[in-house]
């Protein structure tokens, strides 16, 4: 079987549970057989970051559903599906955290990443959903839910094509389901000694090589999986800012201090190495996201 419902979500600000529209994309035997879409009024406020990716306004969604008010039609929807995502993380902790906020159940769907696949499968210069979907020959309006929806549908058609179910498709490619309530999608651990040595991290990539530290809760994911992604990509993680510290990723709740004027440890440990001469950079959780999105 090939079937699967692709999700995108769209939120008002850094925090996961301010979801400003989605997206579904049905697909029934490798083939999309209905969409989705609604904008959604998250009840929270626009960031101008977050609306210069979108473009959606506090104004448009004025009038619009809550997420609670269309839970039950966007799971009717979704039904006994696995669920996909571009960037899975990000996506699927949106849901997760805004199903949380408004004291909804959701049930123990499988899901996996598109993303994640195409790195392991495919050879790009980038793996963002427009470059990915762009190797299949498909152009849409990135950043509308419903289009990366249907972007992200194509994309595992694609890459799916020559396997008989999608199953199939993923023990190739050696990953197992991730889970709403369990683990995340992730790499199988090998069930045999593995003589050949694991893929270089792209040397391409800005955080390759890099020594890299957070500070704050992140919203858009859990630190473990910030780790784990940006060590995939060939970084060094230390728990504390040092003198050779590249970037500093701050979460968003520390953010939100540092703009009031309060300074966290870390951020302060980063100042004073400032003055010293140090290169360590702040990036903010908005452009950690964008750049390992590459």
């Amino acid at each position: 079987m090939k079937n699967f419902t692709a999700l995108d979500f769209e939120t008002a600000n850094a925090s996961r549970s301010s979801v400003c529209s989605i997206g579904l994309a049905k697909v029934v035997d490798g083939k999309i057989q209905k969409t989705y879409y609604s904008l959604v009024n998250p009840n929270e406020y626009f960031d101008a970051r977050n609306i210069a990716v979108h473009g959606i306004r506090p104004e448009e969604v004025k009038d619009a559903p809550s997420f609670s008010d269309i839970f039950n039609e966007v799971m009717t929807f979704i039904g006994d599906d696995p669920i996909v995502a571009h960037f899975a993380q990000f996506d699927i902790n949106v849901l997760r955290s805004t199903a949380k906020k408004h004291g909804l159940s959701l049930p123990n769907s499988p899901y996996f990443c598109s993303c994640m696949l195409a790195k392991s499968v495919l050879q790009l210069p980038s793996y963002k959903l427009n470059v990915v979907a762009g190797h299949f020959n498909f152009t849409f309006n990135h950043h509308n839910a419903l289009e990366d929806a249907i972007a992200c549908a194509v994309v595992v058609n694609g890459m799916m094509k020559s396997h008989a179910s999608l199953t199939a498709f993923l023990e190739k490619a050696e990953y197992g389901f991730g889970y709403l309530h369990g683990d995340s999608f992730r790499k199988k651990k090998p069930v045999r000694p593995q003589s050949r040595k694991p893929k270089p991290a792209s040397s391409t990539h800005p955080f390759f090589g890099k020594s890299i530290s957070f500070t704050g809760t992140l919203t858009s994911m859990k630190r473990e999986e910030a780790i784990n992604i940006v060590e995939s990509f060939g970084a060094n993680v230390h728990p504390a800012v040092k003198k050779n510290t590249d970037y500093l990723i701050v979460g968003e709740t520390d953010a939100k201090k540092y703009r009031n004027g309060s300074l966290s440890r870390q951020i302060q440990a980063a100042k004073d190495w400032q003055a010293r001469g140090g290169t360590v950079k702040l990036v903010s959780e908005q452009k950690f996201f964008d750049v390992i999105r590459l």
